[in-house]
């Protein structure tokens, strides 16, 4: 068998007198990856063309059947479908777009109301993976396996470590991941790798996402995702769903405590001037006769009153009364 991965596919050329190569994609450790057009239905496809005796020996053959089996499986929108496999390579559906990893670079960074979109949909497709009823283990969820789609919406790609979970298993047969995004347990020794495992991906995929930068709210969601300890991390892909889908309900609590603290503050300054101002009118009623007198002293009592009341606003509630005066958006700053 030619080894399609040493000699590369130029671009042009056909492949298995089907699929025209148009570029090469990209290359890791274990395949090669290539955009072609499908000449038998005029569609766009990816070809991966896998490198003999990467993983322990395996023949490429049993490579491609062990991935495009999980692909199979899987049965998502989000997730490529197979068009036919062979002896070296297998041919999915064609996802277009760029990979998060590429979209990051240009950008530096997704502010968090995009990156918490982001974790919805992946959390939709980790969590069907592993509700499959032969529960699939993606392993290797970063940034560069995961497409931005010109509609906006995210799929997964390159499946290679993906794996089903084996009842009864005490470990993983090959320990597979990526560095600075792989769980603890993917390092071997620590049982095989379960759904927590992917968890742990996704919240470090999350924090880079977000350049390290988010809500403490949001930040303590991504932290229990990412614990060492993997019993100590989030059970399901669902309950991290419930915990972003309440984190922003946190956030406006908090400030409507604050808007609450403030409205209090200002009901009871209101009553304050509503007094003083009365008892202002009073004065200057009882001092009609010598107002030019009297009234300087009523102000200027007045003036201390309401500095008193300042003070003990400020020691009790903690609110500074000039901040209730100031113009919408200086009192945060």
């Amino acid at each position: 068998m030619e080894d399609f991965a040493v000699e590369y596919l130029r671009n042009e050329s056909v492949y298995r007198g089907r699929y025209r190569i148009l570029r090469k994609l990209g290359e890791g450790g274990s395949s090669v990856v290539y955009m072609a057009v499908d000449m038998k239905s005029a569609r766009p496809v990816t070809v991966k063309v896998i490198k003999e005796h990467v993983f322990d020996g395996k023949a490429a053959a049993q490579i491609v059947e062990e991935e495009t089996r999980v692909l199979r499986f899987a049965d998502h929108p989000g997730i490529p479908s197979v068009v036919a496999e062979y002896d070296d390579a297998f041919v999915l559906d064609y996802v277009p777009g760029n990979s998060l990893e590429k979209v990051l670079k240009k950008k530096g960074r997704f502010d968090e109301k995009e990156v918490v979109t982001f974790g919805f949909e992946l959390l939709d497709m980790l969590g069907h993976l592993h509700g499959l009823k032969r529960p699939v283990v993606y392993r290797d969820l970063k940034p560069a396996n995961i497409m931005l789609r010109p509609d906006g919406h995210l799929s997964l790609i390159d499946f290679g470590a993906a794996r089903f979970m084996e009842q009864g298993a005490l470990t993983d047969t090959l320990n597979l991941g990526t560095e600075g995004f792989a769980a603890p347990e993917q390092y071997g020794n620590l049982g095989q790798t379960d759904p927590r495992t992917d968890i742990y991906c996704f919240g470090r995929t999350m924090l880079l996402l977000l350049g390290g930068k988010c809500s403490p709210e949001l930040m303590e969601v991504i932290d229990k995702c990412i614990k060492p300890d993997r019993e100590d991390r989030y059970e399901s892909c669902a309950e991290i769903e419930v915990a972003l889908r309440k984190y922003p309900g946190r956030r406006t609590r908090k400030r409507a405590l604050k808007v609450a603290q403030l409205l209090a503050a200002s009901a009871a300054a209101s009553a304050v001037i509503s007094f003083a101002a009365a008892h202002y009118d009073a004065a200057l009623s009882y001092a009609a006769e010598d107002a030019q007198v009297r009234v300087p002293a009523v102000k200027e009592r007045m003036g201390n009153a309401g500095i008193r009341i300042k003070m003990i606003l400020k020691e009790r509630y903690g609110v500074d009364v000039d901040d209730l005066l100031a113009p919408e958006g200086e009192a945060d700053r």
